[in-house]
């Protein structure tokens, strides 16, 4: 779908309107959020800005918007478009390349997911089997297994609940939803 409702790209980036001030108190929780989770700032900004305005965005308007550099904004758009929540379009008629941010949430949620299992839990895993196949075929190294042991079974847990809520069609991960907050949303 490339033509969803476009609210319009603020256009002052120094505006002091409502609408712009809650834009960037949002774009800067993100990039906070992205620096805690080990991601680069930029990139959670840049993701959150396209977000929450829900427009295409060239990359200019993006470098203008959150005063960083070309270079800083090219390398954090190829990384969101590896990840799969940003998306590259091209309207007809039109030399500039445009950005959108995936907006369903639980399609956020999967690929985010995957993309961390990838490069977080999977190498863990493989670390942690390898140590406790290593520890049991070495008498000397028992003391080290049994205290990988717990970290292989509990990251081999989490393991199988990714690859489960991997599994979900949209309507489960609705049913899923709906069974973990018990019918309640969650109130502000």
């Amino acid at each position: 779908m490339d033509d969803p409702a476009v609210t319009s790209v603020p256009q002052n980036p120094n505006s002091d309107t409502r609408s712009d001030s809650v834009v960037r108190q949002f774009v800067e929780h993100w990039g906070m959020m992205a620096r805690a989770w080990g991601i680069n700032p930029t990139m959670g900004e840049l993701f959150a800005l396209m977000y929450i305005t829900g427009t295409d965005w060239t990359a200019e308007e993006l470098r203008s918007w959150l005063h960083v550099s070309r270079g800083n904004v090219s390398m954090n758009l190829r990384e969101l478009l590896a990840w799969g929540v940003v998306r590259k379009l091209h309207r007809p008629g039109e030399r500039r390349e445009l950005y959108r941010a995936e907006t369903e949430v639980w399609t956020l949620f999967r690929r985010i997911l995957k993309e961390r299992k990838r490069r977080e839990l999977d190498p863990t895993l493989t670390v942690l089997d390898l140590i406790f196949r290593l520890s049991e075929s070495e008498p000397a190294l028992q003391d080290l297994k049994s205290r990988v042991e717990p970290l292989r079974q509990f990251f081999g847990l989490i393991d199988a609940m990714a690859i489960r809520l991997l599994s979900l069609d949209p309507r489960e991960m609705v049913d899923l939803g709906e069974f973990l907050s018990d019918g309640q949303r969650p109130q502000p």
